[in-house]
């Protein structure tokens, strides 16, 4: 997947994605929902693991995901500083 390739496919390798789509479905306790965009964290753990916002994403609960790989930047060089 590249930079701003756009997939429906949950991830399958660790690492910090973009998701947009309906986080709880269309339609949550009777309620439309909207769309969101959101940072995603991918982490494989016997299994591929989701985390947003600190909370487990799970397949069955989303609607028309789509996720982008979102690549961090390298960190500035500090003065009398070493980079981790």
């Amino acid at each position: 997947m590249s930079k701003t390739e756009w997939t429906t496919e949950f991830p399958t390798e660790s690492g910090r994605y973009w998701f947009y789509g309906y986080r709880y479905g269309k339609i949550s306790c009777g309620y439309p929902c909207e769309l969101v965009l959101m940072s995603v964290e991918a982490k494989c753990s016997n299994g591929m693991v989701y985390i947003a916002d600190g909370h487990f994403m799970y397949e069955s609960e989303v609607e028309e995901p789509h996720f982008c790989k979102a690549d961090l930047p390298d960190l500035p060089k500090l003065k009398g500083k070493e980079n981790v």
